[in-house]
């Protein structure tokens, strides 16, 4: 067993520092899975060749030592990033969902390479900042892409089974076409048979069917432990997107909230930088997106929420033609310690699990279901039959004789074959870019300056506006919370006093666009101020944590 692991561990080792092609950076290949290695380099190939727009920079680092790479995305000639409103995308938290870390890369170079060349994207680099982490879980996701094994999450070992041990029951590839498929072995009493309309497929046995031949249906593999039992105990097994920590109490989620680097330096990052202004975090596979709620039932959100989250939902729905379904569905099976539940009830924003990849597009009769029939039709007319592995006879060392065959699980139903890949990872750009769009964003108008008494007394007004289409407090949530703070407009002399009006000063939460004509969505600051030396200037920064910061220098000469 151990022999076994160490091997796996080899490997992953070795594709880590291997890259079979340097790709090139302006043009990257969206027909393959980028382990991270290969991710990593067009991260520092894009910080690279866009060192005005970008920022490379490591969050922290997994259990093994990988590092957890950011790239921050905006214009500096236009301001610092900190300093504008922001959106914060992740992807491949769950080790075998590659897709999402290839989404993730692509909306990266899609936004560096249109900049300056498509008005939209520039506008949206100007004036916000992109915080991108493709690879939220390096470690189990080159576990997933570069060996046979699957796991969901951390590979962190973890005893799955309740026997004490930790990882001694993972899939074994006995066959070694560097997949991990099916088992089936006869048994007069298994629970499954062979379909009559193809023999690859295995079907349920009906209650009342005593003629044929029955098998018992296993995953490819030995029963390493001698339990009795095949794969129940395999690499990892801690969920990490119920290690965050909003009601975290669901088995697999952990010893304890923010057990795991990973998610533990994902809440960090996103309580230091208080100006992101929402959350994708992008899964596989199922084509639709999960919303609000996740952990609590819906009538627990404040209204004026729940009609946020369902037209920021809405937007996806027309955008990809996919469904959105909540992540809560009854109080014994919803999900427990998700970062959109946290992102919503402890940061004051709406998040969203993308879930991408509806397997099989291959609902020929439509009926609004795809059967086993139908999957097998569409893997030979599209993928020539490599999608599934017919069965083949195998002497195994426990069971006798048995036929090995299945689907290849990884990139049929969870993740696209690679020839639908280009296609799957452009269907979600048009939402991601107007995610970020929808922040709030201050403007400032020209300050009016009027002499009171020349060389002594000046007045200065100006107004500070929303002119974003989300309010500055993003959500009620926030403001129910008390950590939405107030837009703000500071005060800074020199060569001057201020007689009236105050050095800071609280203009409340701004309404945005999306609130209507007659919502509150500007304030008037006033001041008076001495003139007391011959180069007499007010500085004013009006600073919004989710709707940037704008500095206005006024002469008072």
């Amino acid at each position: 067993m151990f022999k076994k692991l160490l091997l796996i561990t080899m490997l992953v080792a070795a594709a880590q520092f291997t890259r079979a092609q340097k790709e090139d950076p302006k043009n990257p290949n969206w027909a393959k899975y980028h382990t991270t290695a290969d991710a990593y380099y067009l991260l520092q190939e894009w910080a690279k060749a866009y060192p005005n727009l970008t920022k490379l920079y490591s969050i922290g680092e997994t259990l093994k030592g990988t590092q957890l790479m950011v790239l921050e995305i905006t214009n500096k000639s236009t301001g610092v990033a900190e300093g504008k409103p922001a959106y914060y995308y992740d992807g491949n938290i769950h080790a075998g969902e590659l897709t999402g870390a290839e989404v993730a890369l692509h909306y990266t170079w899609l936004l560096l390479s249109s900049y300056g060349k498509d008005p939209r994207i520039t506008n949206l680099i100007d004036t916000r900042t992109i915080y991108i982490r493709p690879k939220f879980n390096p470690d189990g996701a080159d576990i997933a892409l570069t060996t046979p094994q699957a796991l969901r999450s951390t590979p962190r070992p973890y005893d799955q089974d309740g026997d004490g041990l930790l990882d001694e029951d993972p899939g074994n590839d006995l066959n070694n076409d560097n997949l991990i498929t099916d088992m089936r072995v006869k048994n007069p009493t298994g629970k499954w048979k062979i379909s009559t309309e193809d023999p690859r497929i295995m079907v349920e046995r009906e209650p009342n069917d005593l003629n044929g031949d029955f098998y018992d249906v296993y995953d490819e593999g030995v029963d390493d432990d001698n339990d009795g039992l095949y794969n129940e105990d395999g690499i990892g097994g801690i969920d990490m997107n119920r290690n965050f920590p909003r009601n975290s109490e669901q088995k697999g989620a952990g010893p304890y909230p923010l057990s795991e680097p990973e998610t533990r330096a994902t809440i960090e990052f996103l309580s230091s930088h208080r100006n992101i202004t929402g959350i994708f975090h992008g899964h596989t596979a199922a084509g639709f997106l999960y919303r609000l709620p996740s952990t609590t039932n819906w009538d627990n959100f404040n209204m004026a929420d729940q009609r946020l989250i369902l037209e920021l939902s809405d937007k996806y729905a027309t955008t990809t033609s996919q469904k959105v379904v909540p992540s809560y569905s009854n109080p014994r099976l919803h999900r427990h310690g998700t970062l959109i539940s946290w992102g919503y009830w402890d940061y004051g924003v709406v998040g969203f699990v993308p879930e991408f990849w509806g397997a099989f597009q291959a609902d020929a009769n439509k009926d609004g279901r795809v059967s086993d029939l139908e999957r097998m039709q569409w893997n030979d007319a599209e993928l020539g039959g490599k999608g599934f592995v017919n069965w083949q006879a195998y002497d195994h060392p426990q069971l006798g004789k048995v036929e090995i065959g299945g689907w290849d699980y990884k990139f049929t139903r969870q993740n696209p074959p690679t020839k639908y890949l280009k296609g799957e990872i452009e269907k979600y750009v048009e939402w991601m870019l107007w995610l970020a769009e929808t922040s709030p964003k201050i403007a400032v108008s020209q300050p009016k300056v009027e002499v009171l008494e020349k060389g002594k007394l000046v007045k200065v007004s100006l107004t500070v506006e929303n002119d974003g289409y989300l309010p500055t407090n993003i959500t009620e949530r926030a403001v129910e919370l008390e950590i939405a703070k107030p837009v703000r407009a500071i005060v800074e002399l020199s060569g001057a006093e201020l007689v009236s009006g105050k050095m800071r000063t609280d203009l409340g939460n701004l309404a945005g666009r999306r609130d209507g004509e007659s919502a509150d969505r500007a304030k008037t600051v006033e001041y008076v101020f001495k003139v007391t030396g011959s180069a007499a200037k007010a500085t004013i920064t009006i600073d919004s944590e989710k709707g940037g910061k704008v500095k206005r220098e006024i002469s008072l000469k």
